[in-house]
């Protein structure tokens, strides 16, 4: 089986990275809903920092009706793709899909109710400066909800989770950045950090 470079920029790997994961990002839609629903929330505004293409948040748009949605990425055929997902939808209008760095956030101090970052915290190259600019953007009353893959010995068969930080990685960094304080918790294949 060939190997293809990971290149989110790059329309033939973008769609196969959609093909490949767009049921796992779904139910993580579903998840989030059902968590947000559970807090009583609605009506409020919702950061997606590196929504990829987009099928989490076109899931939470759909289910948590009257929330407003920004899913930020660097990828343009991944942005390309989410846009197009919602183009004539009723969700169009509260589902906004943009270009932005998750580690430069051009929102204002205490923009967001909820900030969700799924799978970006080992993909880039400075992660403190990630967490330290959602903590920026993120009400002081705001949810956080942070989903990244775990090191383990799966990483003998996909090579991003090679990549990864291991729990104790994470811990490290979630302890050296400003962000609030908020629960671990973690699974065969991921940690989380959330704050609700």
């Amino acid at each position: 089986m060939k190997k293809h470079k990971k290149d989110f920029n790059d329309k033939n790997f973008a769609e196969r990275y959609i093909k490949k994961h767009k049921k796992i990002t779904e139910k993580l839609g579903y998840d989030y809903a059902k968590k947000l629903a559970s807090l009583g929330f609605e009506k409020k505004k919702i950061l997606d920092a590196g929504c990829g293409f987009g099928a989490m948040d076109a899931v939470i748009a759909k289910e948590v009706p009257e929330c407003e949605i920004i899913g930020i990425d660097l990828s343009e055929p991944l942005l390309e793709y989410a846009n197009y997902s919602v183009r004539d939808t009723d969700i169009e209008e509260r589902l906004k899909f943009k270009k932005c760095d998750v580690q430069k956030l051009y929102f204002e101090e205490n923009t967001f109710d909820v900030v969700f970052s799924t799978s970006m915290v080992h993909g880039v190259s400075k992660p403190i400066i990630m967490l330290n600019e959602i903590e920026r953007v993120l009400k002081p009353d705001g949810y956080l909800f942070i989903k990244d893959l775990r090191r383990s010995w799966l990483g003998i068969f996909e090579s991003e989770i090679k990549s990864a930080f291991s729990l104790d990685e994470a811990k490290k960094l979630i302890e050296q950045s400003e962000l609030r304080k908020g629960t671990f918790s973690k699974s065969v294949l991921w940690w989380n950090f959330e704050v609700c």
